[in-house]
């Protein structure tokens, strides 16, 4: 089923990123959002770093793949939850505001 968000056009959603990133909450939130996709971008090249350095020197064990795959999956588990809690403010803002919108117009 799709959000409020995911039915908007292209104009619309850009009017609404606008709209939302201009509120207090909404600035917060995407400070917050950088920082959890930043972490996870970070970790990602750092656990990358560490495999390749690793078979570069030929010294690959166990210890290489404990350290390296846990934070491969967690740092990808950030960036694809930045993604989803943008969409999911971004649809409750959209939904807020149309009802706002209703009321007044009533």
């Amino acid at each position: 089923m799709k959000t409020k968000y995911q039915r908007m056009s292209k104009k619309e959603k850009k009017a609404c990123k606008i709209a939302y990133y201009n509120t207090k909450e909404g600035n917060l939130m995407r400070v917050r959002l950088f920082r959890l996709s930043l972490t996870g971008t970070i970790g990602i090249l750092f656990s990358l770093y560490i495999l390749t350095n690793n078979y570069l020197n030929n010294k690959v064990d166990w210890t290489t793949w404990v350290s390296s795959i846990p934070l491969l999956i967690a740092s990808i588990f950030f960036i694809t939850a930045s993604f989803y809690l943008r969409r999911k403010n971004l649809n409750l803002f959209a939904i807020k505001e149309e009802k706002k919108a209703k009321k007044n117009g009533k």
